[in-house]
C-alpha cells in the first residue's frame, strides 16, 4: 500500500482516490478554502495548509497533484526534491523554463518517477483505435486529425482556469491530449508545430481562449491537425473524435456515440466491437506497468508548451528533444 497525499482537487484526481483502500493510502490533502468541505467528504483525510506542511508531517510516498495549473510545477519540484514521486493531472508545466526544470531533476534522480494523466490512454476505445492502426490495416498513417470540443461552463469552473495567464490556454489544459494521442497512435515522432489560438466566442474576456488548433509535421514526412474549441452548446457535452487516414484506408474513432469504424481494401465503415480491457493508469504505473512511459508524460506536456510557444509567436516551432 502506498501513502499518497494530495493536492489540490481539480479534474483527473478521481483516478488517483479510487484506488483508495486498495493500492494507495491517503494520509492528507492540501486544498483551497473553498475546497476543503469537498475534501473532506472526497477524500476521507486530514487536511493541511500547503504542500509543503503535507511534505514534512505525512512524508507520502507519492504526492497527487492537481491543483491551479500555473502553481503544478512549483509543487512537483518540490515533491521530487523530497524524494517524493508524483502522480499529476495535465499539464505539468506551463512554461519551456519548467518543463526542463522538471527533465533536469529526473534526469539526475533516475529513481524518481512523474505520471502525467494521459487518461485516453486507458480506455477502450482509443487502445482499440491505436491497434486498428497499429495492424496495419489502413496502411501507413499519412495524415491525423483530432477534434477535441466541449462546453464553456463558465458557472461551473473556477475563475483561475479561464484565465490563459493560469491555465496555459488550449493546448496545455486539453489539446494536450490530442498531442499524445497523434504519436501513440501513429507510432511517429512529432517534429514541428505551426499553431493558433483565439477567443471568438467571449471578446470582451481578454484573457479567455476558447479554440486552439496546431499543424504537426511528423518525422516521416506525415502530418497532423489538432483542434479544440470550449464553444459547444449545452446541448451537447464534448465532442472528441479522430480519423486517421493510411495508404490503404482510413479508420475514424467517435468517443460520442463510442464507435469506431473502418475502411480498409476488404470493406467499408467496418464498426469494430472487440476492444482492450479498461485500465486504470493509475495502477498500471504502480505496478511498473507502460500504459504512459515517464518519457510519454514528459514528451506530451513538452508538446503542449511548444505549442503554446507557436500560438504565441505566430510562427512555425521545431520540436526539440528534452
Amino acid at each position: 500500500m502506498h501513502k499518497v497525499g494530495i493536492v489540490g482537487g481539480e479534474t483527473h484526481i478521481g483516478e488517483v482516490t479510487k484506488l483508495h483502500g486498495e493500492l494507495l493510502e491517503i494520509v492528507a490533502a492540501a486544498v483551497r478554502p473553498d475546497q476543503e468541505d469537498a475534501a473532506r467528504e472526497q477524500f476521507g483525510c486530514p487536511l493541511v495548509r500547503d504542500y509543503r506542511e503535507l511534505l514534512d508531517r505525512y512524508a507520502p510516498d507519492i504526492l497527487a497533484v492537481a491543483n491551479e495549473n500555473d502553481l503544478r510545477a512549483e509543487v512537483i519540484l518540490a515533491a521530487l526534491a523530497a524524494g517524493t514521486d508524483v502522480i499529476c493531472d495535465k499539464p505539468l508545466a506551463l512554461t519551456m523554463d519548467e518543463q526542463e526544470a522538471i527533465e533536469a531533476v529526473l534526469a539526475a534522480n533516475p529513481q524518481r518517477r512523474v505520471l502525467n494523466l494521459l487518461t485516453l490512454r486507458g480506455q477502450p476505445l482509443w487502445a482499440g483505435f491505436r491497434e486498428v492502426v497499429a495492424s496495419g490495416r489502413i496502411g501507413t498513417p499519412a495524415f491525423t486529425h483530432v477534434r477535441m470540443a466541449v462546453r464553456l461552463k463558465r458557472a461551473e469552473r473556477p475563475p483561475w482556469f479561464l484565465d490563459v495567464r493560469r491555465s496555459g490556454g488550449l493546448f496545455l489544459d486539453l489539446l494536450i491530449h490530442g498531442l499524445d494521442q497523434v504519436e501513440w497512435v501513429t507510432s511517429r515522432r512529432i517534429v514541428a508545430m505551426t499553431a493558433t489560438m483565439g477567443n471568438l466566442g467571449n471578446v470582451d474576456d481578454e484573457h479567455l481562449r476558447d479554440h486552439a488548433a496546431v499543424f504537426c509535421e511528423l518525422d516521416d514526412g506525415s502530418a497532423a491537425l489538432c483542434e479544440g474549441q470550449r464553444m459547444l452548446p449545452d446541448t451537447k457535452g464534448s465532442d472528441y473524435r479522430v480519423t486517421v487516414a493510411g495508404t490503404a484506408g482510413y479508420a475514424d474513432l467517435g468517443m460520442a456515440d463510442s464507435r469506431l469504424v473502418v475502411t480498409d481494401p476488404d470493406a467499408a465503415d467496418q464498426q469494430i466491437t472487440q476492444l482492450p480491457q479498461p485500465i486504470s493508469v493509475v495502477a498500471d504505473w504502480l505496478a511498473g506497468g507502460d500504459c504512459i512511459p515517464q518519457e510519454a508524460s514528459l514528451r506530451a506536456n513538452r508538446l503542449a508548451v511548444v505549442a503554446t510557444i507557436s500560438a504565441q509567436r505566430n510562427e512555425r516551432i521545431e520540436v526539440q528533444d528534452s
